[in-house]
């Protein structure tokens, strides 16, 4: 929270909810928003600053909070791109002290008032501090449903304060416990730096007339989506299956082979691309921490290092990557990686407060949402897309994400422009995309 109140809404995340149906008026969308309200505590929470620790905030229950809903209106030809005109327009908006930390936009045509089939758009913007994109896709299905008048025991009555992920991992190990995959981590950490002596590829930075420290200021955000439709991604799911891998790790293996056509140190053999894996903790608490909880339980695994000289160079080879992907991923898992890093990430975040630094052994962050709960019809809607963004202002690399909305799997690459190219973003999200499809294709 303190790195986006003072970075310009950095880590903001945003769900992006295309809609086909019938004209949607404000007090429809607020009395849905009303009812979401009352089953998230989060949702009815002001945010508050501590006054005995400067610096640090907290959030204030009050029923009386009323969240932000904006009507923007644009012309029907518009659906599909101006929201992210808007979101280049406010994406540096900070969270009000005293205010609620999620806001809604409403994007439509005035004049389609009379189309029952016409293009919609619902925008939900959040602080990360409070979700991650699992909790926060749930809450966008929960939205559509009380939108739709759909299941109305939902919303009658409120869940529990989630718990934290530091919170939910100490409840789900014992103090030797935590101990011993604490002291695991911390081993296997050092090991692989003191093993890994190779020189870095990072995708190179633009050239750019600022200071890093200054990136909040000079920078805005900029993505680029990969989609298959339904019957290439069943393709891809089926192909995955033959060869023993989740779609995950086959959409990291054109991901790796799409960035080392981008990083500087080709000719360097003994240089190693370095890719950081988001881990979901929820389903690896005792209990699991369900879904619907709106809070951040996003860690990490053990970082997969790919040599350069080992890119794959054929569709074979990209499989076997993705396997080898696959059992680093099971094995950091296994080993309780993502529950120790995910218990000490309080701690290594204010680093996140320093400017980025372009030494940083990392070449590019890959995160997987998987298949989201969202369905195909919400009432008298449809629901045609789901595009999620964020504010990475301040990032140091691309960040690549993995989601299925509905049987359609959408890649996202974002970055900050200018100290990366636009052109760059979307050469990454491209390349993956072909290596991609060349490889269920093959």
């Amino acid at each position: 929270m303190k790195l986006s109140q003072q970075q310009q809404g950095y880590m903001k995340v945003v769900e992006v909810l295309h809609l086909q149906g019938p004209y949607i008026s404000m007090e429809m969308l607020t009395a849905a928003v009303g009812r979401l309200q009352r089953r998230h505590p989060i949702l009815r929470s002001r945010l508050r600053m501590r006054s005995v620790e400067p610096g640090s905030y907290l959030l204030d229950e009050d029923d009386t909070l009323r969240l932000t809903i904006r009507e923007i209106p644009r012309n029907r030809d518009e659906y599909l791109h101006f929201w992210r005109t808007e979101w280049r327009k406010r994406e540096k908006k900070t969270t009000v002290i005293g205010e609620g930390l999620v806001e809604f936009w409403l994007l439509q045509d005035p004049n389609d008032d009379g189309d029952d089939n016409g293009p919609r758009e619902v925008v939900i913007i959040c602080e990360h501090s409070v979700c991650d994109g699992i909790s926060l896709s749930v809450v966008a299905h929960e939205l559509l449903v009380s939108l739709s008048g759909g299941d109305e025991n939902m919303f009658t009555r409120s869940l529990n304060w989630p718990l934290t992920m530091e919170t939910a991992i100490k409840k789900s190990l014992s103090i030797l416990g935590r101990l011993f995959i604490l002291s695991k981590f911390i081993l296997a950490t050092l090991y692989l730096y003191a093993t890994t002596r190779s020189t870095v590829c990072k995708i190179p930075l633009a050239n750019i007339d600022f200071p890093l420290i200054d990136m909040a200021t000079h920078c805005h955000t900029e993505a680029a989506y990969g989609i298959l439709n339904k019957e290439d991604t069943q393709k891809l799911i089926e192909k995955c299956h033959q060869m023993g891998v989740t779609v995950t790790s086959a959409v990291s293996s054109a991901l790796m082979c799409a960035t080392s056509t981008l990083v500087n140190g080709h000719a360097n053999s003994t240089s190693v691309l370095n890719f950081s894996i988001s881990a979901d903790t929820r389903k690896r608490c005792v209990p699991p921490v369900p879904n619907h909880d709106l809070s951040v339980h996003a860690s990490a695994t053990m970082m997969f290092t790919l040599p350069i000289r080992d890119v794959p160079t054929t569709t074979e080879s990209r499989w076997h990557l993705a396997q080898a992907f696959g059992r680093h991923v099971k094995m950091s898992i296994n080993a309780g990686h993502v529950l120790a890093l995910g218990m000490i990430l309080g701690s290594i975040y204010p680093k996140v407060m320093n400017p980025p630094n372009p030494a940083d052994p990392v070449t590019c962050i890959v995160t997987s949402w998987g298949i989201l709960p969202f369905h195909e019809r919400y009432g008298r809607w449809k629901l045609t897309a789901m595009m999620p963004c964020m504010n990475m202002i301040r990032g140091g690399m691309p960040l690549t994400s993995i989601q299925t909305v509905n049987g359609v799997l959408t890649i996202m690459c974002l970055g900050p422009i200018p100290v990366f190219s636009q052109n760059t973003i979307e050469k990454l999200c491209d390349v993956t995309m072909h290596s991609l499809r060349e490889m269920f294709q093959d």
